[in-house]
């Protein structure tokens, strides 16, 4: 391995900045720190990249490799800790923050960001961050959250349980959904849910999470209060599809209490769960 040597001016910046806390440096904290040029400061960054003292997260900002990390010049391989400094705000959502809270077995190497900031996807080694674009109005339902000693923001337990409900896709599909939402059942705030349905005002996915809430894991029983909260407000409300349409098209049986149409079949639905 290449052992991660420093020149004096290089050495006083990495000092400098891990006596100084920080994770992340700028360019322009890069100039500051060793008094240089703003030229110079870019080379200097060029060549702690190359010495494997800071990542690029993204332009003229960089993540540091601290000397903790040993003295061989292997980055940084966390990719959560990589992906929380990618942008602000934001939050890790969907099969990520699924894994986060248990409700889902260890993701694969695509990892989910929320954000109403237009970001382009990163790779970061073999993993892949995708983004998500919301607007500010929908950013809300995120806690902090300690990994390895570093805190990061994810989704809550029933923002999570929603957004994956709301887009199965990101979230291993509707088995994958289901099995999230059995995880989850006994641990649901119901209060918080039908909160944050009312505020996403989106009936469509309230009737869908309650229908399969009632029929995943049914020994966890709902509160009364909750069906009420959720049910059609009409009993003309068109029939919803509880898959996505795109994928499992529009045809199947009709549940007259809910108003969705059940265009998923049980074995794919709840291969992993309880079933009524």
């Amino acid at each position: 391995m290449d052992v991660r040597s420093l020149s004096r001016t290089e050495a006083k910046v990495v000092l400098w900045l891990e006596a100084q806390g920080k994770e992340l440096v700028t360019l322009d904290e890069l100039r500051s720190s060793s008094r240089t040029s703003s030229g110079f400061s870019r080379k200097l960054a060029h060549t702690l990249v190359k010495k494997g003292w800071l990542q690029r997260v993204r332009r003229g900002t960089y993540l540091l490799n601290p000397s903790r990390h040993g003295p061989d010049m292997i980055p940084d391989a966390d990719p959560l800790r990589f992906g929380s400094h990618l942008v602000r705000p934001y939050y890790f959502g969907y099969a990520t923050a699924a894994e986060l809270h248990g409700l889902l077995p260890q993701a694969g190497r695509v990892y989910y960001l929320v954000t109403p900031v237009r970001l382009a996807g990163r790779e970061f080694g073999p993993s892949t961050f995708r983004v998500v674009h919301v607007g500010r109005d929908h950013l809300f339902g995120v806690e902090a959250m300690a990994r390895r000693g570093r805190e990061l923001i994810v989704s809550d337990l029933e923002r999570t349980v929603l957004d994956c409900a709301a887009r199965p896709g990101l979230s291993g599909g509707m088995g994958g959904v289901s099995h999230i939402l059995a995880v989850a059942k006994p641990r649901i705030t119901w209060s918080r849910l039908v909160a944050y349905l009312n505020r996403l005002d989106n009936e469509s996915l309230a009737r869908r999470v309650g229908y399969l809430l009632e029929r995943v894991r049914p020994s966890v029983r709902l509160p009364a209060r909750v069906p009420r909260a959720l049910l059609p407000r009409s009993r003309s409300s068109p029939f919803v599809p509880v898959a996505p349409p795109h994928t499992h098209g529009r045809q199947g049986p009709h549940d007259p209490r809910w108003r969705v149409v059940r265009n998923v079949s049980d074995a794919e639905l709840f291969s992993e769960g309880e079933l009524t």
